[in-house]
């Protein structure tokens, strides 16, 4: 029995040792094709000196010690440098590394073939900066060129010159894999490491197994230190296999089902740049998994579906939607994370990546989660932590995302990874196939078309004249009509922000308030406040603040639903208007300019006044039939659903002094109470005016869209701009306060709200869940228009508690109310006690 594993052996070391025999074949070979050689002119000037032959067993050296003296003969390939050849001779194949080491110069080597054909050369591959080139060497002469980096100009200086075999460059054979055991090696890369065959200044070990039949094999290389790559190869296939990061990064690992055979593994590492130090220890394993135990106990995250567009328009946010489950038969436990996320680049090389919020908590076999319904199956579920991710692009041209799910232990280390390519085309403006618009009683035909770069072309043209050219005023007036048709008008009924809006039986006869004239936050701000003074204003909530009486919960709800009722009356009247203008235009007629601006302001009006008013009522009539009414988390989410607007709002009274209306401070005093009344009331008011301010930048990127931001004529009719004043505001006082509300991920947002009500979240507020106790972290600036109110600040105390402050001009303003209990509920908002601040201009750029 021991006379036969002996023999396996040997037959396994000799098949490994046939195995690199035919790579230093290769190698032979490329004696006789190198890229340059030296002439015979340049051999008979300069005298060459013999090494002697180099030894046949591992570790046999030659040396030789000379010194370059400014005087010697220049060097075949680094003119102005001196250069001594050398001469040495090898009997046996072999592992051969040649070095060039100097205490005062910067050495450089060529190693040539006899007749002088160069073969390989080096500058810093050894230790500082000696050179080094190791190679699989056939039997023969060859030659060393011994050269410096810097010329003459240097000085004179020593060099020692070795030639050596290269010892542990063999195959360790590790046995015969079975299920009963793994294989195991345990080793230290180090500059005196054999190189690898594939990089050769890649320090790298040769191991070989057997696999007696069929299996699934995982083999697993990892260094606390160092950056782990394998190659595994085969006696019938070759190289089959390879891989980088593969395990826990900067792990690697291959995995794959193998024949019976005898395999070759090489074990090496990254020694490049900074990448890894000159020592470290690594530890390879090789395992025959058991792949039904595997399939039944093993979870496995997969990213089963993605829906990315294949075109989009750079500056626009890219809506990344994903469906992910657990395709393993078993579950992922509690204490694991697992992190989702879109990484790519643009044209330009620019990195564009969204996280979400990491997952932490168990997730069952056979159960999925999905981002948006398009991309949910029969059975995935919704998971408010598997939300839609998000990027743009700022340049034109082929890009690619890639949509990754990853997921780790409670110590980090990574248990699975899976994810999805996608190649897009991000193009520099919308394409369009020709419509027909007109611009002063003239027709025109305007298409846009993308090139194989993405970049877009529009054409403008009279329709009876269409070799005339167009001047550049009504071009981009014809623009901005096809746009609009192109890009707002057409497909109107689908737009995400009037989804639910199926409007009233009988559209509303008799408006409060007349639509805007124009799309401008100025103009919706204005017409909301003017509509608020008229339908709060006069309603039975109004009449109890009045004569001090408290407002009647039901009476705020009936006041809620007859303010949607009107709503969607007003929907019903534009969207009849819509539809019989689409009409006319799918019956040949051509859009007009002032169609155009009409259309783009009524629209602007229907997403941010109209759409949140008809919201509310929805809601008010999920509470009535709801078993716990306003505390029902079905009626908590579609209120959670209208404060997506993230600061950058005005404040009531503003909308109400644009209003010209006279009792402001009795209508902000009402908006106060039916706050505290109804929980729908707020987030309805604060989302209306943080939508009509966005208006105006929502205006501009429309312009940009279709390259006419530059024009003055459309931005002054999009964008009107206010009258100036000649002497700067008075600063204005607010009264806020701090508010707080821990997250899932158990991070800490943070804003203020003001004592009408508004909320505004400033960019930056979110407190780290680990974030070091005592140590102060502040939010971005709290930004009212164009005024800066100051920032929150926040600390963790080591009792668990956190401790909130506001910081104006650098100046701490003491809050009396200003700790969180280190037991915070989620998703529940805290305030501080109340403060007074005075606004300061906000910088640009």
């Amino acid at each position: 029995m021991q006379r036969e594993s002996r023999g396996r052996r040997s037959l396994v070391v000799g098949l490994a040792v046939a195995l690199i025999a035919g790579v230093l074949a290769v190698a032979g070979a490329g004696v006789a094709t190198g890229q340059e050689t030296a002439t015979e002119q340049e051999s008979a000037e300069c005298p060459v000196t013999s090494m002697g032959g180099l030894g046949a067993p591992a570790g046999s050296a030659l040396q030789a010690d000379g010194r370059w003296s400014t005087e010697d003969c220049d060097s075949r390939f680094r003119p102005g440098n001196d250069a001594q050849t050398y001469r040495f001779e090898i009997h046996s194949p072999g592992r051969i590394r040649i070095e060039l080491s100097s205490p005062d110069a910067d050495p450089y080597l060529y190693l040539l073939a006899a007749d002088g054909t160069r073969l390989a050369d080096d500058d810093d591959g050894g230790a500082g900066l000696a050179a080094r080139v190791e190679r699989d060497l056939a039997p023969g002469v060859y030659l060393v060129e011994a050269t410096t980096v810097g010329g003459r100009g240097r000085g004179a200086a020593d060099f020692t010159l070795t030639v050596s075999r290269v010892p542990g460059c063999g195959v360790v054979h590790l046995g015969t894999l079975g299920p009963d055991a793994d294989l195991t090696a345990e080793g230290s890369w180090s500059l005196d490491t054999c190189g690898s065959r594939i990089v050769t200044t890649h320090p790298a070990y040769n191991y070989s197994f057997a696999l007696p039949v069929d299996g699934r094999v995982r083999i697993d290389l990892e260094s606390e230190n160092g950056d782990a790559v394998l190659s595994l190869a085969s006696l019938e296939g070759g190289v089959i296999g390879a891989n980088d990061d593969g395990g826990d990064p900067p792990d690697s690992r291959i995995e794959q089902y193998l024949p019976a055979d005898i395999y070759l593994i090489e074990a090496t590492t990254y020694l490049a740049r900074d990448r890894q130090p000159l020592h470290s220890d690594f530890t390879l394993t090789v395992h025959l998994v058991d792949e039904l135990a595997q399939q039944a106990q093993d979870f496995r995250i997969k990213v089963e579906k993605v829906d990315i567009p294949d075109d989009v328009v750079v500056g626009d946010p890219v809506a990344v939607n994903y469906r992910v489950g657990n395709a393993g038969g078993g579950d992922l436990p509690g204490e694991h994370t697992t992190y989702l996320y879109v990484v790519g680049r643009d044209p330009g090389g620019r990195r564009v990546i969204d996280v979400n919020a990491p997952l932490s908590r168990r997730w069952p076999s056979g159960v999925s989660f999905h981002s948006d319904a398009g991309v949910a199956s029969a059975t995935s579920v919704a998971n408010p932590g598997v939300a839609s991710l998000e990027v743009a692009f700022r340049e034109a041209g082929s890009a690619w995302l890639f949509v990754g799910a990853v997921t780790e232990d409670e110590d980090e280390n990574e248990l699975g990874f899976h994810g999805f390519w996608h190649n897009l085309m991000v193009l520099s403006s919308p394409t369009f196939d020709p419509v027909e618009v007109t611009v002063d009683g003239t027709a025109y035909s305007v298409s846009a078309e993308a090139d194989d770069e993405g970049e877009v072309t529009t054409a403008v043209a009279a329709v009876a004249e269409p070799e005339t050219e167009v001047d550049e005023a009504t071009r981009d007036r014809a623009i901005y009509v096809a746009g609009v048709r192109t890009q707002l008008l057409d497909g109107v009924f689908e737009r995400a922000a009037l989804a639910g809006l199926s409007g009233a039986d009988e559209p509303l006869a008799a408006p409060v308030v007349a639509l805007p004239s124009d799309p401008s936050s100025a103009s919706l701000i204005e017409t909301f406040g003017a509509a608020y003074a008229a339908l709060v204003g006069s309603s039975e909530p109004a009449g109890s603040v009045a004569v001090g009486e408290a407002i009647n919960p039901v009476a705020a709800e009936e006041l809620v639903l007859a303010v949607a009722e009107r709503a969607s009356g007003r929907f019903a009247s534009l969207a009849s208007s819509w539809s019989a203008l689409l009409g006319r235009l799918e019956g040949g007629e051509a859009l007009s300019l002032g169609e155009a601006l009409s259309f783009q302001s009524e629209l602007a009006y229907a997403e941010a006044v109209v759409a949140p008013a008809a919201a509310a009522g929805r809601i008010v009539e999920a509470a009535r039939e709801a078993e716990t009414r306003w505390g029902d988390p079905g009626v908590r989410a579609m209120i959670a659903e209208l404060r997506s607007c993230r600061g950058g709002g005005t404040d009531l009274a503003v909308a109400l002094d644009a209003a010209d209306q006279d009792a402001v401070d009795e209508l902000v005093v009402l908006d106060t109470e039916m706050r505290a009344a109804l929980p729908v009331w707020g987030p309805t008011v604060d989302g209306i005016l943080c939508a009509a301010a966005a208006a105006d930048a929502a205006n501009h990127r429309f312009l940009e869209r279709l390259a006419l931001e530059e024009s003055e004529e459309l931005l002054k009719l999009l964008l009107p701009e206010e009258e100036p004043t000649e002497e700067d505001p008075e600063p204005r006082t607010y009264r806020l306060r701090v508010i707080a509300r821990l997250g899932a991920d158990g991070r800490v947002e943070h804003g203020v709200e003001f004592a009408g009500g508004l909320r505004i979240l400033p960019d930056v507020r979110y407190l780290r869940a680990d974030a070091p106790a005592g140590e102060w972290r502040e939010t971005g600036d709290v930004e009212l228009g164009d005024e800066v109110l100051g920032r929150v600040r926040s600390r963790r105390l080591a009792d668990g508690r956190i401790e909130m402050g506001f910081v104006i001009g650098g100046e701490e303003h003491q809050l009396d109310i200003r700790y969180l209990p280190s037991d915070l509920p989620e998703d529940v908002w805290f305030r501080s006690s109340e403060i007074e601040v005075t606004s300061a201009p906000a910088l640009s750029g």
